[in-house]
């Protein structure tokens, strides 16, 4: 589904039940990815608070997942957490670490 496994034994599917999500008030948006990812940030420092390293990979097709996976069609997937232990001498990309000056992501009202 992704070619973005880098070897991880355990891949866990984060996914959120449309039909169970909080609607903000204006009815024009729900609380199921922000819970979702709530969620998988949780799983993620649970996992290094055991020694697991982690990824988050948003690198799929959702709708091709979901119908492999046989999710019922209200059960929406935010994204695939590769679970394992990292390779010595592995780490974020160089990208990772750059920055875009503050202009350029903040506006000031």
């Amino acid at each position: 589904m992704t070619p973005c496994r880098y070897g991880a034994p355990v891949v866990l599917i984060v996914a959120f039940d449309k039909n169970n999500v909080y609607t903000y008030p204006g009815g024009t948006r729900d609380s199921g990815i922000e819970d979702a990812s709530i969620v998988a940030t949780h799983l993620m420092l649970a996992a290094a608070d055991c020694g697991v390293d982690s990824c988050w990979v948003n690198c799929f097709d959702p709708d091709k997942l979901h119908e492999t996976l046989g999710l019922p069609e209200h059960e929406e997937i935010l994204m695939i957490l590769d679970l394992g232990y990292a390779a010595p001498g592995a780490g974020p990309l160089p990208n990772h670490f750059s920055r875009k000056p503050l202009d350029q992501t903040v506006s000031h009202i």
